[in-house]
């Protein structure tokens, strides 16, 4: 059986922004998800040999994406539709965590004694999903820009 202490549940692991020393949670989350990828460079030329193309390591690309249950105007320390919405229309760059959570519902914060990841990142998506007879839904797509860092 594996040591447990170092492996990290789903359920906690949410995306946060960062205003200043204000840390908040986006509300109601229902996934989150990071992806980390690492361009390459053809280098193939005519002295090359086989079929296969040559490649070399370019730069690393990031990208975020979070589902929420849809909600206006929330109050205490959780990001509403509102404030997510806010800062789509007026492209505003985001300081972002991807981390694990602490504390009581909906006013969760990181928790300092994991490890997170921290850049920032532009909403360049934003889809709002409303099924009959069932929960309204939001999801958002980010793109980093710059350094994520894990700490």
């Amino acid at each position: 059986m594996p040591n447990t202490n170092f492996l990290s549940y789903g359920g906690d692991l949410m995306l946060f922004t960062h205003s200043g020393a204000t840390v908040q949670a986006l509300a109601f989350s229902t996934s989150a998800k990071l992806s980390i990828s690492m361009k390459t460079r053809e280098v193939t030329s005519k002295d090359s040999t086989g079929d296969f193309a040559e490649k070399l390591p370019g730069k690393f690309d990031w990208n975020v994406s979070s589902d929420q249950l849809l909600n206006f105007s929330s109050t205490g320390t959780t990001n509403s539709m509102d404030e997510v919405y806010n800062y789509f229309i007026n492209k505003k760059l985001m300081n972002i965590s991807f981390a694990s959570k602490t504390g009581t519902s909906p006013s969760w914060t990181v928790d300092s004694g994991k490890k997170k990841f921290t850049g920032t990142a532009y909403i360049t998506a934003l889809d709002i999903n409303a099924p009959d007879n069932d929960q309204a839904t939001y999801s958002i797509q980010m793109e980093g820009t710059g350094v994520l860092t894990l700490s």
